[in-house]
């Protein structure tokens, strides 16, 4: 036998070690399953909370790049830089020679205080910001009310889609009206939660009191208070006999706080009846927005949509109708098709209702499966267990700076606004609509006329924000302050009818600025005219000239 292969293993070879012992002696650490969430449960939300996060988040993105529309958004931010810069509300119009002595209600004061503080510091991105915020609000509101009466994911998003579909033609425009109609959905939201608490009382006829100084629109929501109260009145009479009980009784102490709130305005209770009289005012029935709705119109088709939507839902829905749903439906459908400006205030309610008896139906309908499928085991209803944690928050709040980063606000905050002439222009450009006459108001600002200036009515409001405090326009979207005669007189000019000429002579009007689009007509006849001449042009519009001026002009 060779000596090497007897020789025993040497000493200091590495002996063989059982795989079960090396187990033992390597300390295992904490598994998954062993880590506690030491986040408190009012932070913690489920996965689902961050997949709404990023539908919010993407509409709000989405929205942040909507081009700021070009007409009374810019007439509203006049009057915010006059109110700031004065430090008080005009008594009279202070911007129309043609409208010089008659008495103003500033309706909107605080919203266009606010907007021109922002624009002042931040520049014209802002509008796009307070735009996107003032619709994200809208949707946030009321998907809190949709999720708490359906745990799915689909009735919720249905309750949005209607939201939207009615009423984006005029959600696309930017005005004060938008901040009316997120203190009317905070309302209804709140109205809608299933605990009355001290958030209806004070809550409420606080928005109310803010809604007063924001916007006019506010009697709309003392409607919504007023028929949600009839409906509970009859409700209660109806299963009780007795109408004057608690459910009812303190919607109609509601109703009288929210009026009283109204109240705290600077002009009292005669903001009241100037609301009405601006609604009534024969010189808007002339501007399509006012008007009828018809289905020829983008929101009369979503209109008709929608209700077919909600006579589905209702034919099949097993869930008890209340007397305040007919009466809000039809009466906010009744306005809105009397009047397109009206339509807006429908959209919330229907959308709702929608949530609401779609909801019912889906539920009727998993009954139905339930019965001719086999009932899930216990493990299987384990998991449908919504489960929730402070990773999902944490996660939730990182999406929300994302999307919130990748504003043009954002960027703007960050490099702040250009100083340069021609990256201004094209900051300016990359922010307003295309339809907004940027270089026919740079133009007139370098060669600024003397005199009053007819110009279309789209444009007014941008002309009067853009030029100097001496600037004398025809018109702007205040139509309401025009007398009767001149706001006929523009039509005639405007549309190039028999006497156009005459009338310019008798208010003195040496210089006009026009558009393409709708004003194509006059365009034509004062190029063959040989009274005036073409000063400049481009693609949205024409500025001419009187060749012999009026001296003693208007």
């Amino acid at each position: 036998m060779n000596e090497a292969q007897a020789k025993p293993s040497d000493s200091t070879e590495d002996p063989v070690v059982n795989s079960t012992e090396l187990e033992q002696e390597v300390p295992e650490g904490p598994s998954s399953s062993q880590l506690i969430d030491r986040t408190p449960e009012w932070f913690r939300i489920s996965r689902r909370s961050v997949l709404w996060t990023v539908v919010v988040g993407m509409i709000f993105l989405c929205l942040s790049y909507h081009r700021t529309w070009h007409t009374d958004v810019w007439g509203h931010l006049a009057y915010g830089r006059l109110i700031v810069e004065t430090g008080h509300l005009p008594v009279t119009e202070p911007f129309l020679p043609l409208s010089e002595g008659i008495p103003v209600v500033d309706t909107a004061w605080l919203t266009q205080c606010l907007a021109y503080l922002l624009v002042d510091q931040v520049g014209v991105s802002a509008l796009r910001f307070l735009y996107a915020a003032a619709i994200t609000l809208c949707v946030i509101a009321l998907l809190i009310r949709f999720r708490q009466h359906s745990s799915s994911f689909g009735i919720p998003l249905l309750g949005i889609t209607i939201f939207g579909l009615t009423c984006w033609k005029t959600l696309t425009i930017d005005r004060p009206q938008l901040a009316g109609l997120a203190c009317y959905v905070l309302i209804w939201s709140i109205l809608l939660s299933r605990r009355w608490n001290g958030l209806q009382w004070v809550g409420v006829p606080a928005l109310f009191a803010l809604w007063a100084n924001l916007h006019g629109s506010f009697p709309m929501g003392l409607i919504l208070l007023g028929l949600l109260t009839v409906g509970t009145f009859f409700d209660q009479y109806r299963r009780t006999g007795k109408c004057w009980r608690w459910p009812a009784v303190r919607l109609l102490l509601l109703t009288e706080l929210s009026l009283i709130a109204t109240l705290l305005n600077p002009y009292g209770i005669g903001l009241i009846p100037a609301v009405i009289d601006i609604a009534r005012d024969p010189n808007l029935q002339a501007l399509g927005e006012w008007g009828p709705l018809t289905l020829s119109r983008t929101q009369g088709q979503g209109l008709a949509i929608v209700s077919m939507l909600l006579i589905l839902l209702y034919r099949f829905s097993p869930r008890r109708i209340s007397a305040s749903e007919p009466l809000l439906l039809f009466t906010f459908a009744l306005a809105g098709m009397a009047s397109i400006r009206l339509l807006i205030w429908w959209t919330p309610i229907a959308a709702w209702y929608g949530v609401l008896h779609g909801n019912a139906c889906l539920n009727r309908w998993n009954r139905w499966l339930e019965r001719t499928t086999e009932a899930p085991d216990e493990q299987e209803a384990e998991e449908i267990t919504v489960q929730t944690s402070g990773f999902n928050t944490v996660v939730a709040l990182g999406l929300g700076w994302i999307f919130f980063a990748y504003t043009p606000f954002m960027a703007t905050l960050l490099h702040g606004q250009p100083n340069d002439p021609e990256r201004q222009l094209r900051y300016y450009r990359a922010n307003l609509d295309s339809g907004t006459p940027v270089l026919l108001a740079n133009y007139l600002n370098a060669h600024e006329p003397q005199g009053l200036i007819f110009n279309a009515y789209e444009w007014g409001d941008y002309l009067l924000w853009t030029g100097p405090e001496t600037r004398r326009l025809f018109l702007n979207s205040h139509a309401h302050l025009l007398p009767a005669e001149v706001w006929d007189d523009y039509f005639i000019i405007a549309r190039g009818q028999d006497g156009w000429d005459d009338k310019l002579d008798r208010y003195g009007v040496n210089t006009i600025v026009i558009d393409h689009l709708y004003r194509t007509r006059l365009i034509e006849m004062l190029k063959r005219d040989e009274r005036w001449t073409l000063d400049y042009q481009d693609d949205l519009g024409a500025i001419f000239l009187r060749k012999k001026p009026i001296v003693h002009s208007f």
